[in-house]
């Protein structure tokens, strides 16, 4: 199976940092985006479409419920995390 390696935070895009330290706070962990930072210009666009998706579709469930039902979501269609 192909691995991408992190690239170290002070090497990831100033706007992408910004979101990782915002991730940290709503998540509790920003690691995945040092991986995506791989390819910048296009995780910023998927920002750009998502974060104004979530904000709206997900009324009054934080953030960190979201991301765990996603999980318990990917862990039960085997997923392989």
């Amino acid at each position: 199976m192909a691995r991408l390696s992190s690239i170290p935070f002070e090497k990831v895009d100033p706007q992408l940092q910004t979101v990782m330290r915002e991730y940290d706070l709503e998540l509790g962990g920003s690691g995945f985006v040092q991986v995506l930072a791989h390819a910048p210009e296009v995780f910023k666009a998927f920002i750009d479409f998502y974060f104004p998706l979530v904000s709206t579709t997900r009324g009054s469930v934080n953030m960190k419920l979201t991301e765990l039902a996603r999980l318990k979501v990917a862990e039960k269609n085997e997923c392989g995390l």
